[in-house]
C-alpha cells in the first residue's frame, strides 16, 4: 500500500506547495493509498497532511493520514474523527468549505489500522499564520466563513471547532474567491452531547466545556472568538484559557474588552457583532449564523482600506 523513499516533485501552479518543496525537507513516504506523495504539508495531534497526486488524472490533493498504533493509542478515536469528517463533508456543498474527495481505509483482517482522507488541495496559509493587513479583507473572510457555516447549519451540522487555524485563504486571488473552512473532525449533528470535552482553548464555548448539547449558538461563539483573535491577535476571555487544562466556571470569566477599544480602525458595528457572538449565556448570542453573515456583508460594504 505504501513504499518508503524520498519524494520531491515541483508543482509550478501551486506557489504555496512549491514553498514547502523549496525547503528541501526529506519525505519518507513515496505512495499512500495509490497516490504519489509530493510533499509533507504539516502534522496534527495524530495525523499527517501530504500533498499527493493522482497517478491517473494528474490532479493534486491533500491527503490526511492517520495510523492506529497498538500499544500507543488507547482507542481509535483519531481514526473515527477522520471518518466523522468524511461523513460531514459528504453532506456539504459550499465554496467556503473545503471539498472532500474520497475516504481510504486499510483493514488488516478485522481491525482498521490506517485511514486516509482525500481533500481539496488549498494553496494557502491559515488566518492564524498570515492574517491580512486590511480590515476589508478580514471582514470579507469573516462573511465568507459565516456563509459556509450557515450552510452547515442548514444541513443540521455544527463545526464545533472554528478558530483562526481552521480557516485557509487561497493566495493570489486578490479580492475574489472564497476563504475555506477546514478540519471538520469534531463536526456533529445539532443537539449532540459529546462524551468528552472537545474544542480549542481560547475559542471553547461554555456548553462545550460543560459537555452539554452542541448547537448553532456554539458555532456562533467559536466564530466570535475567531473574529476577536484575527482582529486583535489576542484571545477573548473564555472558560478555557490557552495553556491551561482546567476550565473556569462561567462566573469566573472576566469581561472581554471590546474589539473597538483594542483596535481603533474597527467600527462600532463590527465590534458590537463580535461582542454579541461571544456572550457567555447561550441564549443571548446572535440569533443565527445567517444573521451574522448578513450583518458582516453590510459591514463589508461600509469598510474602506483601513489597515490593522
Amino acid at each position: 500500500m505504501r513504499s518508503w523513499s524520498l519524494a520531491r516533485e515541483p508543482c509550478s501552479d501551486c506557489p504555496f506547495l512549491d514553498f514547502f518543496l523549496s525547503m528541501s525537507s526529506r519525505i519518507a513516504v513515496e505512495e499512500l493509498f495509490g497516490y504519489k506523495v509530493i510533499a509533507l504539508l504539516g502534522e496534527g495531534a495524530r495525523s499527517k497532511l501530504y500533498a499527493v497526486k493522482d497517478r491517473h488524472s494528474g490532479a493534486t490533493y491533500t491527503l490526511k493520514h492517520v495510523v492506529f498504533e497498538e500499544g500507543r493509542d488507547k482507542d481509535d478515536r483519531f481514526l473515527r474523527q477522520v471518518e466523522n469528517e468524511w461523513a460531514a463533508l459528504k453532506e456539504l456543498n459550499h465554496p467556503a468549505i473545503r471539498r472532500g474527495i474520497a475516504l481510504k481505509r486499510e483493514r488488516p483482517i478485522v481491525k482498521m489500522t490506517e485511514i486516509g482522507l482525500i481533500l481539496e488541495l488549498i494553496d494557502s496559509s491559515t488566518l492564524e499564520e498570515a492574517p491580512p493587513r486590511h480590515l476589508r479583507d478580514h471582514v470579507r473572510i469573516f462573511a465568507e466563513v459565516a456563509e459556509g457555516m450557515a450552510h452547515m447549519h442548514e444541513k443540521g451540522l455544527i463545526h464545533a471547532d472554528m478558530k483562526t487555524g481552521n480557516i485557509m485563504m487561497p493566495e493570489g486571488r486578490a479580492r475574489s474567491g472564497h476563504a475555506k473552512i477546514i478540519d471538520l473532525g469534531q463536526a456533529c449533528k445539532t443537539g449532540t452531547v459529546k462524551s468528552r470535552t472537545q474544542g480549542s482553548p481560547g475559542y471553547m464555548a461554555p456548553e462545550q466545556a460543560a459537555k452539554e448539547a452542541i448547537v448553532e449558538a456554539t458555532d456562533i461563539y467559536n466564530f466570535g472568538c475567531t473574529m476577536y483573535r484575527a482582529l486583535t491577535r489576542d484571545y477573548a476571555e473564555t472558560v478555557l484559557v490557552p495553556g491551561e487544562t482546567k476550565a473556569r466556571a462561567v462566573e469566573e470569566v472576566p469581561a472581554t474588552v471590546p474589539v473597538a477599544q483594542r483596535v481603533q480602525t474597527v467600527s462600532g458595528a463590527l465590534s458590537d457583532l463580535v461582542s454579541e457572538c461571544i456572550r457567555l449565556p447561550i441564549g443571548k448570542r446572535a440569533a443565527s449564523m445567517q444573521n451574522v453573515a448578513h450583518r458582516l456583508r453590510a459591514i463589508e460594504a461600509q469598510v474602506g482600506d483601513e489597515t490593522l
